[in-house]
């Protein structure tokens, strides 16, 4: 888990859920450190600050600091180390990698957390960004939002990616289902004849055919949960979603 020198407040919060194929080893740390680190990239185009150095999270920040993730770009030997050994003798139970980006400011800090060998269960990703505000988004307005939410999606093939506040996990729709928020990948084509109350739907491509869609709630500023047009937009694109039979259930992923 985030330690408590890590301030959770006021962030954006990007979420998905995936499946890995049956050929990734189990307590293949490389690997998933490799895999991370092209998301971290596209982030830090858009906010030098989610560039530069990742540290495996720790008891304090002193002893963060001393667990870079990278070394050159490549998964360091001090976090394959360190992953090695809190797993030892737990090979096939569950694992996870939370990480920070050695920020302290509350605005500045930034935290990803990646769960994998879940078995039969889906796995997760998760980017919480720490914010100057409600309003306020590091990773630009919807159109730049949408390009790192489209890296996620090839990146890791996700079933769903959520982005939007934390704060909205709790004015959606369906507890049981992945919420609209600011955006929502789903790996369907979409049209606007479909889901009408999108703002806008940026189709995600992979070698030339379509992966699916980026439906956005909110295009003309940052989706703000104090707003209530904001708000009740995308609570009306998941009841339409859950109509068509489009917004999936978290136990059936």
């Amino acid at each position: 888990m985030f330690p408590r020198y890590i301030d959770r407040e006021l962030k954006m919060l990007l979420l998905l859920q995936h499946r890995d194929d049956s050929s990734v080893r189990q307590g293949n740390y490389d690997f998933h450190l490799r895999r991370l680190r092209p998301v971290i990239e596209s982030m830090s185009t858009k906010d030098a600050t989610l560039g530069g150095s990742w540290y495996l999270s720790a008891d304090s920040i002193d002893e963060a600091l001393q667990r870079p993730m990278y070394a050159n770009s490549e998964p360091s030997t001090v976090a394959i180390a360190a992953l090695t050994a809190e797993y030892n003798g737990r090979l096939n139970d569950p694992k996870s990698i939370y990480c920070w980006n050695g920020k302290q400011s509350a605005d500045g800090n930034a935290l990803i957390s990646v769960s994998f060998d879940t078995g039969t269960l889906s796995s997760f990703l998760e980017i919480s960004l720490g914010e100057r505000g409600l309003d306020s988004s590091r990773l630009g307005l919807y159109k730049s939002v949408a390009e790192i939410v489209s890296e996620v999606v090839l990146v890791y093939n996700a079933s769903y990616v959520t982005f939007g506040p934390r704060a909205y996990q709790e004015q959606q729709v369906f507890e049981d289902r992945p919420g609209a928020s600011w955006m929502l990948y789903l790996p369907h084509a979409l049209t606007m004849a479909q889901i009408p109350e999108a703002r806008a739907l940026i189709p995600v491509m992979r070698d030339g055919n379509q992966q699916g869609t980026i439906i956005v709630s909110v295009t003309d500023a940052v989706f703000d949960v104090n707003n209530h047009d904001h708000v009740k937009t995308a609570n009306d694109i998941e009841i339409r979603l859950a109509d068509h039979d489009l917004l999936p259930r978290f136990v059936d992923l």
